[in-house]
């Protein structure tokens, strides 16, 4: 019995060490934390403006989303091609339309070499104190953004 309690113990942590992400994951989300202070002021695309319903409740009932200048410029058309190395998209998750209660701030990065078989996406999620709740190839995470063009979903955000 000891045995089994030991394997189901072990097999938890390991499978939760995606979510998470390790030491080398969680700082890289700390450094990108850093480099995305001020979000608020970046651009919004049109179709992203203001706080939006969120389709399929994921990071909260509803969400609004910045992106950085790197990003940008892929958003001005259709969206068809990758975008470029650099790219940073940030979104909020609320409980409610005016925005008071954050769940969670979401960050995708894309980084050259980083995980080429995902889009080269370093996916992060906080709380609004700057906590790292997931950091790097977290699979929830790009498993559901899969269907997008480049991970970017259109439909629901």
């Amino acid at each position: 019995m000891k045995n089994v309690f030991l394997l189901l113990t072990i097999s938890f942590f390991v499978g939760c060490e995606d979510d998470k992400g390790n030491s080398e994951d969680e700082k890289m989300a700390e450094d990108i934390w850093q480099e995305i202070q001020g979000y608020s002021n970046w651009d919004q695309t049109v179709d992203w403006t203001d706080i939006k319903s969120s389709l399929d409740g994921t990071h909260g009932n509803f969400v609004q989303i910045w992106l950085n200048q790197e990003a940008l410029p892929s958003f001005e058309d259709s969206i068809s091609t990758d975008l470029p190395y650099g790219s940073i998209s940030v979104k909020e998750g609320y409980s409610s339309i005016d925005g008071s209660s954050i769940n969670t701030i979401t960050v995708m990065k894309k980084i050259e070499g980083f995980d080429p078989d995902h889009g080269d996406w370093f996916w992060a999620s906080f709380d609004t104190n700057g906590d790292v709740n997931k950091a790097g190839s977290v699979s929830s995470c790009y498993n559901c953004h899969i269907s997008g063009i480049d991970y970017i979903k259109f439909k629901s955000h």
